[in-house]
């Protein structure tokens, strides 16, 4: 895991283990697209098969989780925020979550080598 989780932070994305009643369920992953917008990731064990201790069932997890992203859903929900929809245009906001998806699809990929 040691060398999954150093490759993620050393893209700028910060992790943090997400636990209930002291057992570990999952983690919180802190990113930010290229314009400034910050996504919380959570990769999510409960409920599945997986373990959190596994870097395998966290590569898949994490995988799932980018491929899902749907980039107008995260836009719409952005846009209810009064601050983004004066920071950024519907065409900045396509370009921002699409250049983010992208940038995480590739180091999903990376994390492939490893």
């Amino acid at each position: 895991m040691k060398k999954t989780f150093d490759k993620i932070e050393k893209s700028g994305i910060s992790i943090n283990d997400y636990e209930e009643e002291g057992k570990l369920c999952g983690y919180e992953l802190n990113t930010c697209t290229d314009g400034g917008v910050n996504v919380i990731i959570f990769i999510d064990f409960r409920d599945t098969d997986k373990d959190p201790k596994n870097e395998k069932d966290f590569k898949d997890l994490f995988s799932e989780h980018v491929n899902n992203i749907d980039i107008d859903e995260e836009i719409e929900l952005n846009r209810q925020d009064k601050s983004y929809k004066q920071a950024f245009t519907l065409t900045e906001a396509v370009k921002d979550f699409t250049a983010y998806k992208k940038r995480l699809s590739k180091l999903v990929k990376s994390l492939k080598t490893i």
